[in-house]
């Protein structure tokens, strides 16, 4: 049964809307690339905006998936600020603090009971097309780690 002293396995929902794809099915594939990075996982968990893996996230998505597509033409947002345009990071000691801050108020714990409807919010545009789609996932915490290493079939 769980531990009520225990962090909760599960701190934060992803929420990763992507527009501007040339196929709704590639705009799916790079929200699932963000939502489904190890290292966007425990980065979140840790409310560390490190935006640098979001976009290793897209990018080795995109490489693979459509080669041809210019990431100088995408922009990155979290929690509605651009960190991410025209191929440079947009970042600044007051818009680090800004994304921590969004990451922090997105925490399961940060609310009351019942469950909330906070998200991480990461917006991306391709800038290649008119097809859309979002994808939600979670955070990796190291008490979800433990609870699923210890677990037996």
């Amino acid at each position: 049964s769980p531990d009520p002293s225990r962090s909760p396995p599960v701190r934060h929902v992803l929420r990763v809307a992507v527009r501007g794809a040339p196929s709704a099915e590639l705009a799916r594939g790079v929200g699932k690339a963000v939502v489904n990075s190890p290292l966007v996982k425990t980065a979140v968990a840790g409310n560390d905006p490190n935006v640098g893996r979001i976009v290793g996230a897209v990018g080795s998505f995109l490489g693979r998936a459509a080669p041809q597509l210019d990431l100088g033409q995408c922009t990155m947002a979290i929690g509605g600020d651009t960190v991410f345009e025209g191929g440079s990071f947009r970042l600044s000691p007051t818009r680090e603090a800004s994304l921590s801050a969004h990451l922090r108020q997105a925490q399961q714990e940060s609310a009351p009971f019942p469950p909330h409807e906070r998200f991480v919010e990461v917006e991306i545009d391709l800038g290649a097309g008119g097809e859309a789609s979002t994808v939600i996932g979670s955070d990796l915490t190291r008490e979800y780690v433990d609870i699923n290493a210890d677990y037996r079939s």
